[in-house]
């Protein structure tokens, strides 16, 4: 919607593509590693090959991988995690503006529930809190410009969509 909105080009996250996501869901600590290592080259794949549209919008920011990796990842692990991210990362250019939706936890649930990915039903409260915390910590991780939205229980797309771009318009004209 937003990238119809700006006359933008659009990239949007394949999860499917992902093989070791399932896993990861099911016995975290033996598969966090290549899991988080899979997002960083899926993603950097994904950007490098539209790196020529002047404008994108994407559902993903490299910021991201490093948000999850720092929650998931431990000594040695974390250390090949981040020499892979930063030297990947660094060929890209790093998101312009970048706005993270804060739903409440339960708002959150509900839609991964209504997703109905198998493998996201059995993930507990306490890892989506970790994740939230993990996500305020690296925000300046995300782009050069964070913003952070907070949406409802109960509003409407539309009405988070039209602060999402009340949000985006501004900061992409003061960039211009």
């Amino acid at each position: 919607m937003l990238a119809d909105h700006l006359s933008c080009g659009v990239l949007l996250e394949q999860t499917a593509d992902h093989p070791f996501l399932a896993e990861f869901y099911s016995e975290p600590s033996q598969n966090a590693l290549e899991t988080e290592l899979g997002f960083v080259l899926l993603h950097y794949h994904r950007l490098k090959s539209a790196q020529a549209e002047q404008r994108l919008v994407t559902d993903f920011s490299p910021g991201k991988d490093l948000v999850f990796g720092k929650m998931n990842l431990q000594g040695t692990d974390f250390e090949l995690f981040n020499h892979v991210y930063r030297a990947l990362t660094d060929r890209l250019n790093k998101p312009r503006v970048a706005i993270y939706l804060d739903l409440p936890l339960e708002l959150l649930m509900e839609r991964i529930r209504k997703r109905g990915r198998p493998y996201e039903q059995g993930i507990p409260k306490s890892y989506l809190e970790g994740l939230r915390e993990s996500y305020f910590a690296n925000l300046s991780e995300l782009g050069q410009t964070v913003r952070v939205v907070k949406v409802e229980a109960g509003e409407s797309v539309q009405a988070v969509f039209g602060k999402v771009v009340g949000v985006a318009e501004r900061d992409i004209s003061d960039k211009t």
